[in-house]
């Protein structure tokens, strides 16, 4: 495959979309909270240990025909690489749209927010996984990279390998692909990124994600680190762009919707299971992050699941 610059251009479009043109048609189990999606082949954990590359993967996967790909304000502490080999799906962010073709990689950081939209049927195939480093802040958004023939060739035998096991079982054969697939992705040359993050702040982020709905303060986030709470603040501003109570809101606010869409909860229920004091402090800050009420956000998109 001819490859005439490392970089794809992103396509950019002005008008955000509305729920109407996202049309939630599905639910997956992957799309907020998990890097599982229930159809792909399943290897490490979300906080597995990871080996000296710094990558751990979670999973990868490929449909021949990957219909209603249509997920409303999907956000994860974990990363997302798609390459489609025809085009009809894009991720949506609030001010650009990134069309997915076999001319791109798009790979998607953490704790970002976007949508996923489909506007027909194509062969999809993706890996989800974790890195011990973030980008720097200007690298924000999704990454689009027009293939090189090393990637695209890991991509077909990926696709072959997937293909090939029965019942989604993982086997050397993806996990190494994959693992080289997202390896060449991460060692362009175009990547900015920060400093590797420290131990305390990777065990300060796991606790977080495992207790989320428990009380969070900044003194217990300290204790958990063991540094001190200016220490802390400019660890999260350094690595992840944003302060500590900020980003328990993210993963909070993440839930929230997850909940919203799979269950009948009351707010006052999901409120209280997502560590909010109570629903309409949930629902401020839901609306902050999402620019919907946590009950439009159910009344508009769970209409369309189904």
């Amino acid at each position: 495959m001819a490859t005439k610059s490392p970089t794809a251009k992103i396509q950019k479009s002005q008008q955000s979309p509305d729920g109407a043109e996202l049309g939630l048609k599905q639910q997956n189990i992957g799309a907020y909270d998990s890097p599982f999606s229930g159809v792909g082949i399943v290897h490490d954990p979300l906080w597995a240990d990871s080996p000296r590359t710094g990558v751990v993967l979670h999973e990868c996967g490929y449909l021949e025909a990957n219909q209603n790909w249509n997920f409303q304000s999907v956000f994860g502490p974990f990363w997302r690489l798609y390459y489609n080999s025809e085009p009809g799906h894009s991720v949506v962010f609030e001010s650009e749209v990134v069309e997915l073709n076999p001319d791109r990689i798009v790979v998607v950081p953490p704790h970002q927010v976007f949508h996923c939209r489909s506007t027909k049927s194509v062969p999809s195939l993706w890996v989800h996984f974790s890195v011990t480093r973030m980008l720097s802040e200007k690298m924000a958004g999704a990454l689009a990279f027009q293939p090189t023939p090393a990637e695209f060739a890991l991509s077909q035998e990926l696709k072959e390998a997937i293909l090939e096991v029965r019942e989604l079982r993982p086997n050397d054969r993806n996990f190494r692909l994959a693992k080289a697939l997202v390896l060449a992705v991460l060692a362009r040359r175009e990547l900015d990124w920060n400093p590797i993050i420290p131990e305390h702040l990777l065990k300060t982020q796991r606790h977080i994600e495992e207790r989320y709905g428990d009380e969070l303060t900044i003194k217990q986030l300290v204790r958990v680190a063991g540094i001190s709470a200016s220490k802390l603040a400019e660890d999260f501003k350094n690595f992840h762009g944003t302060t500590p109570a900020k980003y328990v809101r993210e993963i909070r606010v993440r839930e929230a919707a997850s909940l919203l869409l799979r269950t009948n909860e009351s707010l006052d229920e999901i409120a209280e299971k997502t560590g909010f004091v109570n629903r309409f402090y949930m629902s401020r800050v839901f609306k902050k992050v999402t620019k919907e009420s946590p009950a439009a956000y159910r009344r508009k998109h769970r209409s369309r699941t189904g």
